[in-house]
């Protein structure tokens, strides 16, 4: 099985390191985006790494700033690079540089296997009942994509003035993070390529990243190979202090019951030991491997 694994990132070269270390088989090649905000600390490694590992591509650089339509150019770029370096693979996974898989590469395979012809994408319709529509103002799931956002670096401005949703449209939601096939991303990489309006029009939605691609596919051919499932384990429900919750060693065996393929957020300072087992009872390698630069 060959998979491409697509990251987006802003800190933790070392990290972003030990995950593709992690991930690393014959089949597996990398396709790395870092913020362009970050400094050359974070991004130098990383191109250092790229330049004696040809199965590890770097794209073009965007300023990502949260809720912008820089983050949405960042999995752009991705994509297209993925695509565009005519390298085989049959599914990818967009993740970030705080996920970490929870399966070994030989289950993700066979999960992959078992799926073919799936495409697994938290997508639901932003016109129906939806776990965004009691979220207050900007955040409310039609105030999204249908009203107005202005960005100024990371400043912010929410106009309350209604747009046409792009080509008559039902627009459709849901989390960053998924994993597509070939197919659905050749189908993503020749929409946008053709369809610039499109993009303009995302220019100005209010976290433009959990809309545009399920937009895309959700009104497309692909709308009934979509399983409303992003293959993560993340918890919203138990913040230390922030959302979603950093995994910690006494987070473990719930990583271990859970039948997700990743987890995220990890933290170098803070997830170091869950990292050491998962590695270990997961993984089968050695952490002194994994993290080594």
């Amino acid at each position: 099985m060959a998979i491409a694994y697509l990251i987006v990132a802003h800190k933790s070269p070392d990290q972003i390191l030990r995950l593709v270390r992690a991930l690393h088989h014959s089949g597996a090649f990398f396709v790395i985006h870092i913020d362009k905000r970050a400094a050359d600390d974070v991004y130098v490694p990383l191109r250092e790494y790229a330049a004696s590992h040809p199965e590890v591509l770097l794209t073009k650089r965007h300023r990502c700033y949260w809720g912008s339509f820089g983050i949405a150019q960042a999995m752009i770029a991705c994509v297209n690079t993925a695509i565009r370096s005519n390298r085989p693979f049959e599914y990818a996974f967009l993740l970030s540089g705080q996920d970490y898989p929870i399966k070994n590469t030989e289950q993700i395979a066979a999960f992959l296997e078992q799926n073919k012809g799936k495409e697994f994408m938290e997508s639901f319709s932003l016109t129906k009942p939806n776990r965004w529509t009691e979220q207050g103002g900007a955040f409310q799931a039609m105030a999204r994509v249908m009203h107005w956002t202005l960005f100024l670096r990371s400043r912010t401005f929410h106009f309350r003035i209604p747009r046409k949703f792009p080509f008559g449209w039902e627009p459709y939601g849901g989390s960053q993070w998924w994993c597509l096939s070939r197919e659905a991303l050749a189908h993503i990489e020749s929409f946008l390529r053709k369809n610039r309006s499109y993009l303009r029009y995302f220019k100005h939605v209010f976290i433009p990243d959990e809309a545009i691609f399920q937009s895309i596919l959700s009104n497309s051919e692909f709308r009934d190979r979509i399983v409303n499932d992003d293959l993560r384990y993340i918890d919203w429900e138990n913040p230390n202090p922030l959302y979603p919750r950093t995994l910690e060693s006494n987070d473990f065996e719930k990583l271990a019951a859970s039948p997700k393929l990743f987890a995220r957020k990890f933290q170098p300072d803070r997830s170091a030991e869950c990292l050491d087992l998962i590695d270990a009872r997961f993984l089968g390698i050695a952490s002194e491997h994994a993290s080594k630069p």
